[in-house]
């Protein structure tokens, strides 16, 4: 099951376990993720955890950023949607969010084989 590491200025805030739902990340009190920090939006970001289209008991997440003023980081590139992959970090404000999917690590790249010149 894929987990977000809460983490700020490499110190570990907390884990947060992601089954099939959504969760709404900001400084607001209703957000099922709050984060107080004056660079964080009331309502800043959106992440939500699908079933898979492509591989059985596996969940897709997604981010979306919700109009926040400072924007959505992934990996340090601004979104304003995106599909996160194993090992990827969301910078919402001053804090990182760090996906981590063990069913996802545990698959090995595929191995492209082309026609070569023999």
């Amino acid at each position: 099951m894929p987990k977000l590491l809460h983490t700020r200025d490499g110190i570990f805030l907390g884990e947060i376990t992601l089954e099939e739902g959504d969760w709404l990340i900001g400084r607001h009190p209703d957000c099922d993720i709050r984060v107080v920090d004056d660079t964080v939006s009331g309502r800043h970001a959106l992440v939500s955890a699908r079933s898979s289209a492509y591989m059985e008991g596996l969940l897709d997440v997604h981010v979306e950023d919700q109009g926040s003023t400072n924007g959505t980081l992934v990996n340090g590139r601004k979104i304003t949607h995106h599909m996160l992959k194993h090992g990827e970090v969301v910078k919402i404000g001053g804090h990182d969010f760090t996906l981590i999917d063990e069913a996802i690590r545990a698959f090995e790249p595929t191995t492209v084989i082309l026609p070569g010149n023999d």
